[in-house]
């Protein structure tokens, strides 16, 4: 379809033809790659990408050569100093930016495939599904939580060795798609004793099977509730006062999440993901695809 011209006349001033006019050259630099120019506009431009540069301000890649999978930006709140975290298949690293280069914080047993973190108590917790769910302080290396020898003790003498996602709501640090005393409970969420992130055999400390043999798929706090996302379905989750400790209602719909890394939130509060039935949804308005449909293009 042609572009339609038109004109603004005033009854009173005549035709208007004081517009602000910028020259292109002028508002967009040389260094700018991969614009959208549309009628002599631009609508749309890709903006710098962010490097970690070192002292000579060449990019500086992780020293094990591998892939950054994951990042977590942690603000120490007794120092208020920050810090930059980057997570490879092998190792964790935190940002120096006063040498310029990656400090190596943790070397997992073997490559893994994702990682799941979260800030809780002035700690950051991370998890792999392969090694122990691990805590840093900034202080040292990131440990194993619990500091235990086999993992987390939530009985006597049972463990919790790896967990596959990791959250926190209402001052609870919460485990989903556990592996425990040597099985593997894809359903299955365990949560620590309020407050206290060494604490998982006492006080409110405990775990619960979610509804469906589907497996859990990730988490995100939403509208004040914890949604659990699972394969087939959503659940979500409310605090009580009584000693089962969480609520649980399943969304209708029988619609879950493909993927944890798909689920994201807006500067709004609105959760967006990949569902199971191959379309983009949001928690409030459903299905999205179509409206996204020429971004995601």
């Amino acid at each position: 379809m042609a572009k339609e011209l038109f004109g603004i006349v005033s009854p009173v001033m005549g035709e208007k033809k004081d517009y602000p006019v910028i020259l292109l050259d002028k508002s967009v630099q040389a260094d700018n790659r991969n614009i959208l120019r549309k009628y002599g506009e631009v609508h749309r431009r890709k903006m710098r990408q962010p490097d970690m540069l070192d002292n000579d301000d060449v990019k500086n890649v992780t020293p094990d050569g591998n892939p950054i999978i994951h990042y977590h930006l942690f603000v120490k709140r007794s120092t208020a100093t920050q810090y930059l975290l980057a997570f490879t298949k092998a190792h964790i690293y935190v940002w120096n930016p006063s040498l310029k280069v990656w400090d190596e914080r943790f070397t997992c047993g073997s490559d893994v495939e994702e990682w799941d973190t979260v800030n809780y108590n002035d700690k950051v917790i991370a998890t792999n599904n392969s090694d122990k769910v691990i805590a840093w302080d900034t202080t040292a290396n990131f440990t194993p939580l619990d500091n235990a020898n086999s993992g987390i003790e939530y009985s006597g003498g049972l463990y919790l060795t790896k967990a596959k996602y990791v959250t926190t709501f209402e001052n609870f640090l919460i485990l989903g798609y556990t592996h425990e005393n040597g099985i593997t409970h894809p359903q299955r969420i365990r949560w620590n004793a309020i407050g206290d992130e060494n604490s998982w055999k006492s006080g409110d400390a405990g775990s619960a099977e979610t509804e469906g043999s589907d497996f859990i798929t990730g988490f995100k706090i939403y509208s004040g509730q914890l949604v659990i996302f699972k394969e087939k379905s959503r659940i979500l989750q409310r605090l009580v006062a009584t000693r089962d400790v969480w609520n649980w209602v399943v969304m209708p719909g029988n619609i879950g999440c493909l993927s944890n890394h798909s689920i994201v939130e807006d500067t709004l509060g609105r959760v967006f993901w990949l569902a199971n039935d191959m379309t983009f949804r949001e928690m409030e308005h459903g299905e999205i695809s179509r409206d996204i449909d020429p971004f995601v293009k």
